[in-house]
């Protein structure tokens, strides 16, 4: 009976042993591909898609819901003093200084992507989402926003373009909102998908605008306000398709 109990613990102890023998090689193995380059979830992404696990993992570009400060954020302007983050438990970053801005989220560069963020216009004629948008070799930006904008013709979603530091008129493409639209002081879901050269606008689970250009094939996203607009944002995503 002693022999028996000597072994049983014998074999108790081992399982320890064993699993982190095992945890330690699979650290050393991940610490190794991270060395590489190769980062594991994409690794397990490819893994399930080739067995036909379609669509298990999405590809987060970029991701930000302003609970670690302004780091992940460049200001193309410099004007970093006229964003603040708002305090609780759900931080926003909000746009309260006069004039305009354009924020534009590192590691966020791309061809096709879906943006998406909550925004909330408390006063003024509106806020932008940028994509596709790059600095020109005289450091001006070029790309497209697609606007909240109440403040265009008495009110509209639009999409411009960006050359050389201008926005061109008129707007590419436009479209009225829906009748007794409230544009200030409600929580709005805001969607760009970029695919091709076809980008459709969505608004809290609504297409609402859809225009085409083909001068632009990749950049990053960000976001902009104009005319001292105020401003708040949550959850910044870009995911790519």
């Amino acid at each position: 009976m002693i022999k028996n109990t000597t072994s049983t613990n014998q074999r108790g102890q081992g399982l320890p042993e064993y699993a982190l023998l095992l945890t330690a090689v699979a650290l050393t193995i991940i610490g190794v591909l991270s060395l590489l380059g190769i980062q594991v979830s994409d690794m397990l992404c490819q893994v399930a898609e080739g067995i036909g696990a379609e669509a298990v993992c999405n590809n987060i570009l970029f991701f930000d819901d302003f609970g670690q400060g302004d780091d992940q954020w460049r200001s193309f302007y410099g004007h970093d003093d006229n964003w603040t983050f708002t305090d609780g438990e759900n931080p926003k970053l909000c746009h309260t200084g006069s004039g305009g801005d354009v924020l534009l989220a590192n590691g966020s560069e791309a061809s096709d992507y879906r943006i998406t963020t909550d925004a909330d216009l408390s006063t003024g004629n509106g806020y932008g989402v940028f994509f596709r948008t790059t600095k020109n070799e005289a450091g001006r930006i070029e790309g497209y926003t697609f606007q909240y904008d109440p403040g265009y013709e008495g009110g509209q979603f639009i999409m411009r373009k960006w050359v050389n530091g201008y926005e061109l008129w008129p707007p590419f493409a436009t479209a009225a909102p829906p009748a007794g639209f409230d544009w200030h002081n409600v929580d709005r879901e805001i969607e760009v998908d970029v695919t091709g050269d076809t980008f459709t606008a969505t608004v809290d689970g609504q297409k609402v605008l859809v225009g085409t250009d083909d001068s632009y094939p990749e950049g990053s996203a960000g976001i902009r306000t104009w005319g001292g607009s105020q401003a708040c944002f949550d959850n910044f995503t870009v995911e790519s398709r």
